[in-house]
């Protein structure tokens, strides 16, 4: 038997088994990846390093994602269709089973690649931590979504594709397969012993960070898959800096922060260019009366300061007019808690979860150190 008549067997005996609609949606997912990514390599054609190498390198990589992916999608349905006894299959039970599972897992591989393309098209990438943070705080993505984006057209299409999914499976005499093959746990558990581990074995072994291997970004994210990236981003909790983030030499931002740094009564105190260390002369220390106000959502449109005139905040506005009052801020983030780390740490951005999220935060250097210093103790209200 030559090659071509042993692979079309072997293809015949997996599309007639009780495992046929396992196998096709695998296939099925399997290829659309490919299609996305030859969508994305050309969208991207002119930052792609065109090294034949490490695209089929790319490509192969993508592959071995696709495959973890699509056997962790289907793991679970996979167990089902091995234990369940053979007097049961093809039963009301086992169609209503598979056709809420498969409903599920192609609504998630067609919203999941459905929603890639917006996603490369904004950061040129794969699912990141960006794509967790949307997870996150889904009321406010959803609510994005519906105003850039036909809401119901897409849902509406979504459920098109799931439903002709179904159809073609049907069609094709797959389903009729997977509900009359009544084959002994003996020969189901040779396909089930395969898939299982496969699955466990690539899950267990791929790491996202095994996809960067040019120094290409393009063809490193080619190599990706977005369900597997969006995994690993949240179990990292980090995004790459010096991707996401604009950055200048260290010595020019150096320069730039110690010209601006230096007040009048002050000199450095060692000409090192990372050194910001200073010697403050003149005036003793003054030690002013500190209240350090922390409101959640308040909006600086409320206030009078900027341009407000309904007096909605009238004991703030008459603290802005007796105090230190500092206009000239920039944001940190859009969340609670990239405020509070800005506020007690006076840190810029950073990439992944915020400081105040990330476990050995304790002891950091912040303003209540200096306060600390400085002044007795104080009482702290907290509302």
């Amino acid at each position: 038997m030559n090659f071509k008549k042993r692979l079309s067997r072997i293809f015949g005996k997996l599309t007639s088994s009780r495992f046929s609609t396992l196998f096709t949606v695998l296939g099925l997912y399997v290829v659309l990846s490919f299609l996305t990514r030859i969508i994305f390599l050309t969208w991207s054609a002119k930052d792609v390093d065109l090294n034949l190498i490490y695209l089929l390198r790319a490509f192969l990589t993508g592959f071995i994602f696709d495959m973890a992916i699509g056997f962790s999608f289907l793991m679970l349905y996979a167990v089902y269709l091995l234990l369940l006894p053979k007097r049961g299959i093809g039963s009301l039970a086992d169609k209503v089973f598979t056709y809420f599972y498969l409903f599920i897992i192609l609504f998630i591989i067609f919203f999941g690649l459905m929603a890639e393309f917006p996603f490369w098209d904004e950061f040129g990438v794969r699912f990141n931590f960006i794509a967790v943070d949307y997870l996150i705080y889904t009321y406010e993505v959803v609510s994005n979504i519906n105003q850039s984006y036909p809401l119901p057209t897409i849902i509406a299409v979504l459920l098109s594709l799931v439903i002709g999914t179904f159809f073609l499976l049907y069609k094709k005499g797959v389903l009729r397969n997977t509900f009359s093959d009544k084959s002994s746990i003996r020969i189901r558990a040779a396909y089930f012993v395969p898939v299982f581990l496969v699955g466990i074995l690539l899950l267990t072994l791929m790491k996202n960070k095994q996809a960067d291997f040019s120094n290409n970004l393009v063809v490193n994210e080619l190599g990706k898959n977005g369900v597997f990236s969006f995994f690993a981003a949240f179990r990292s909790n980090e995004l790459d800096y010096d991707i996401f983030y604009p950055r200048l030499d260290d010595k020019e931002a150096y320069t730039v922060l110690k010209k601006t740094l230096l007040q009048e009564n002050q000199q450095y105190t060692s000409e090192q260019w990372d050194d910001i260390s200073r010697r403050t002369t003149g005036e003793n220390e003054t030690r002013p009366n500190i209240i350090l106000v922390s409101i959640e959502s308040f909006s600086g449109d409320f206030l009078k300061a900027f341009g407000n005139n309904d007096n909605i905040t009238p004991n703030y506005d008459n603290l802005a007019e007796h105090s230190i009052f500092f206009t000239n801020l920039y944001a940190t983030g859009t969340r609670t808690v990239r405020g509070m780390e800005a506020l007690t740490l006076c840190v810029p951005p950073t990439p992944g979860n915020s400081i105040v999220r990330r476990p050995d935060n304790q002891h950091l250097y912040s303003i209540a150190t200096i306060l600390k210093k400085k002044i007795p103790p104080v009482f702290y209200l907290w509302w």
